[in-house]
């Protein structure tokens, strides 16, 4: 009887361990299948002047720019007026780091770049959670 006892007790745990596995790869799963933050409304500048763009708690403000091609630099002014620290990072299609600078609770600071190529460019905040869990992300649009 004892030995029938522990063969159901193996089994009930491999069983459960089964089921824990199956949840674990359910969540991963489904995380990657939450929606992500649409796009504010497009703040469009006609002429090359400087981007003021706020990093807030989990956000930027705004997240959605579009520009016209210009031969000349192309300047951010960022301001993180959150109480903790940001990053702002800007890459190309090809996934090159443009810009990455981190800003502390409170600090601004202005970044130039030279003129970019007619495409799409994402922004986003490198800290932990802060762009896939906090949806802080962007899309800088050049025409």
């Amino acid at each position: 009887m004892q030995k029938s006892d522990e063969i159901m007790k193996s089994a009930l745990n491999e069983i459960n361990m089964r089921v824990v596995v199956l949840i674990l790869i359910a969540l991963l799963t489904l995380s990657n299948c939450a929606p992500r933050e649409i796009p504010g409304p497009v703040y469009f500048y006609p002429k090359v002047e400087p981007v003021d763009i706020e990093l807030k708690s989990f956000s930027f403000q705004p997240n959605h720019i579009a520009i016209l091609k210009d031969q000349s630099p192309f300047t951010f002014r960022l301001r993180n007026t959150a109480q903790i620290k940001h990053n702002f990072t800007l890459m190309d299609s090809q996934k090159n780091t443009l810009i990455n600078v981190d800003l502390m609770p409170n600090e601004s600071t202005t970044v130039s770049i030279e003129p970019l190529e007619p495409g799409n460019y994402t922004f986003y905040c490198n800290r932990f959670l802060h762009r896939r869990g906090g949806g802080m992300e962007g899309m800088f649009m050049v025409d």
